[in-house]
């Protein structure tokens, strides 16, 4: 697969990681959800979409430094 490509691919996981982040993140913070252990789930959801995201990320630069 060719470069761009690949690295194309890969900023569109990314983004789809950062864009599951952000909706697990208003989740969280709904008023309209009282109960604590969903909050407490979707943030820890929030935090390990991040962390792809920046996984993603090391990959990124992993196929820009040696492809």
């Amino acid at each position: 697969m060719h470069k761009k490509r690949l690295i194309s691919e890969f900023e569109m996981a990314k983004s789809l990681e950062l864009s599951a982040a952000e909706l697990y993140a208003k989740i969280a913070s709904d008023a309209d959800i009282q109960e604590q252990n969903v909050k407490t789930a979707f943030k820890t959801l929030a935090q390990d979409e991040h962390r792809h995201a920046e996984i993603v990320q090391e990959i990124i630069d992993l196929i820009e430094k040696t492809l």
